[in-house]
C-alpha cells in the first residue's frame, strides 16, 4: 500500500527521541511497502526507543525506515527472562504473546 505525505506526518509526529533529517525520513516513508499504519510504525520505533536506554543507540528515523527495521525482532531480558510484549507495546505472559494478543 503506497504511504502518503498526510501519513507520514502522523508518523513523524509520533514518533519519541531525536525528529531528524525529517526530508530524508519523508523521501523513505514514502518508499516503504508495510501494511503497518503509521502509528503502528511508530509504536515500533518508539518502542525500540524505550527498550534501548541511551538515545545515541537508537537509530534515525530515516535509516530505521530505510533500513525496515519495523521488522526486526527485539528481545528483551530482565533476570535472564525473555520479556513479551503486544503490538502496542505493553508487557504480556508468554501464553498471551503465543494466542497472538
Amino acid at each position: 500500500m503506497a504511504k502518503t505525505e498526510k501519513e507520514f506526518d502522523l508518523f513523524w509526529s509520533l514518533l519519541l527521541g531525536r525528529k531528524v533529517d525529517k526530508k530524508k525520513a519523508k523521501i523513505e516513508y514514502l518508499k516503504i511497502k508495510t501494511d503497518f499504519t503509521p502509528k503502528e510504525l511508530a509504536d515500533k520505533f518508539n518502542n525500540l526507543y524505550k527498550i534501548t536506554g541511551e538515545e545515541r543507540f537508537v537509530p534515525h528515523p530515516q535509516r530505521w525506515l530505510r533500513n525496515e527495521r519495523w521488522n526486526d525482532e527485539i528481545n528483551e531480558k530482565v533476570n535472564g527472562e525473555k520479556i513479551y510484549r503486544n503490538s502496542k507495546g505493553y508487557i504480556i505472559s508468554k501464553e498471551e504473546w503465543e494466542k497472538g494478543e
